[in-house]
């Protein structure tokens, strides 16, 4: 039997209200309301949580406030989605003051056709500039930032560094045979952001998911993990949602499941889902 060493992270949407704020008192509600199905961690800011549109200040708050309340360190990831090493130095050290250490790190997404020795010169000058006590997954989601983190280059930053700090990955990719790269490395804890691969991925040796449709399903995305079992039903919803922009498909289902308006809204760039597509998504919640 694999051993699981990752487990289930929620992919956390973020609330807004009208003002565009971030409705702290709901989003606290939401993590209430995963930790009754026994979540244990909680991906901030990243894909769907609307990361890069929210600013270091609101993420700091945000934070400080579900911790002064049920959140606990262990349980908490941060997304951290910068073009600059730099900055993304200046943000992982912030959340460090708040004691949280685990972090899941995108490359540089502004320049494109990146050379592999560029992309590893920019991992390692972030690593050399931050504590060791942190842990680290990269985040590979090429549709978005069009450069591909290579298994080889995650090899070499753990030589390089350590297997307890650069942990391993999330694949949100959607493509198995890339995943699969990730799995022929024992070394490489492998997580998967498409709840279709969760089961299959495991079974393969995968660790677990890092997912957005947790939010509204966690109870059948932990059994599709504990049993290593697909869900047909979790497959036809990711399906259906694909024929809309995802982020917001998926707070309007939160909206649906919750009856709160407050999860429609998203930020720009973004736009919320229309009636048309309410409706629609009306049939499979």
């Amino acid at each position: 039997m694999v051993k699981i060493l990752f487990g289930l992270s929620v992919a956390i949407a973020t609330p807004f209200d009208k003002k565009d704020k971030i409705e702290l008192n709901e989003l606290r509600n939401h993590i209430s309301y995963l930790l009754r199905y026994n979540i244990k961690s909680f991906t901030f800011f990243g894909t769907t949580g609307e990361g890069p549109s929210i600013s270091l200040k609101e993420k700091i708050k945000s934070l400080e406030y579900l911790l002064s309340h049920e959140l606990k360190t262990k349980q908490t990831n941060v997304s951290i989605i910068q073009s600059s090493y730099k900055t993304a130095k200046l943000e992982i050290e912030n959340y460090n003051k708040l004691g949280i250490k685990n972090f899941l790190v995108s490359p540089p997404f502004f320049f494109k056709e990146l050379h592999k020795d560029a992309l590893e010169s920019w991992f390692i000058n972030l690593f050399n500039s931050i504590s060791n006590q942190n842990s680290i997954l990269l985040y590979n989601i090429p549709q978005i930032t069009k450069i591909r983190i290579d298994a080889e280059l995650i090899r070499r930053l753990q030589d390089q560094f350590s297997k307890n700090f650069v942990k391993g990955v999330k694949d949100s990719s959607g493509d198995i045979e890339q995943t699969n790269k990730y799995l022929k490395h024992n070394s490489i804890v492998t997580t998967v952001g498409d709840e279709r691969l969760i089961a299959k991925v495991l079974k393969l040796g995968g660790d677990g998911s890092i997912c957005g449709l947790s939010n509204i399903y966690p109870k059948e995305i932990l059994n599709i993990i504990e049993n290593k079992q697909e869900n047909p039903s979790i497959n036809k919803i990711v399906n259906k949602i694909l024929n809309f922009p995802v982020v917001p498909a998926i707070k309007t289902l939160l909206y649906l499941k919750t009856k709160n308006k407050i999860w429609l809204n998203v930020r720009p760039p973004l736009i919320k889902s229309s009636n048309e597509i309410i409706d629609k998504l009306k049939k499979i919640i």
